[in-house]
């Protein structure tokens, strides 16, 4: 991890730029959260950015971080094996696995499955993390309340219900916008509306340079 920090830093200084802050995803989606929901000091939540392919998993207690993951599994697998299994181009397996329209001669109830199968393995990846954090933690109460999703592959068809029902806690995608104010007149509300779930991290990442 050093050696892609430091050569990611030389290549920033080769173009000519000073790097201020390197951060890791999971911890600038943090700082989205702190600055978006001010926790309270005893609230244990999981932060989940499902990426392309890779689910970066960061359990906060209050706001102290007190478990991190990361996961090679992401919203990639669920393309992929849309198009294995029902014959999908690219593009319609990204249609549909974010609830477009089935293509003709494809039933919803098989693409319902293929979907779940892939939710699955996310929601096993998920129950290790929190065992593992259970079994780590220092005031031996290593219950999580609450889970938020971010990231590209968090705006799947129905996942923030599935992992509720999985985990029988609340769940819910996380607004990096909750209380920061956009500029309409600059910033298309519809493109943002649609972009939401995959600016977290660089939510966060650009809070770094904001004064409190």
């Amino acid at each position: 991890k050093r050696d892609f920090v430091a050569n990611l830093k030389q290549a920033i200084q080769l173009a000519g730029k000073h790097p201020a802050v390197i951060d890791v995803d999971a911890f600038a989606l943090q700082n989205c959260y702190e600055v978006n929901y001010e926790p309270a000091d005893n609230a244990v939540v999981a932060l989940l950015n499902v990426g392309a392919s890779t689910m970066n998993i960061n359990i906060l207690r209050g706001v102290r971080s007190v478990f991190t993951r990361d996961v090679s599994v992401g919203g990639n697998q669920y393309t992929s094996l849309l198009q294995k299994e029902m014959g999908l181009t690219y593009e319609q397996a990204e249609q549909v696995k974010r609830g477009g329209a089935a293509p003709s001669g494809v039933e919803s109830m098989d693409i319902d499955g293929a979907l779940e199968t892939v939710s699955d393995m996310l929601a096993l990846e998920i129950s290790k993390t929190f065992d593992f954090y259970r079994a780590t933690a220092e005031d031996g109460d290593g219950t999580v309340q609450r889970i938020l999703i971010s990231g590209g592959g968090s705006k799947l068809k129905g996942l923030p219900e599935y992992l509720s029902n999985r985990f029988e806690m609340p769940v819910e995608r996380l607004d990096p916008f909750r209380k920061i104010k956009v500029d309409a007149r600059r910033f298309d509300p519809d493109y943002m509306r649609e972009v939401v779930p995959e600016m977290a991290v660089a939510v966060g990442l650009a809070l770094r340079g904001v004064d409190a």
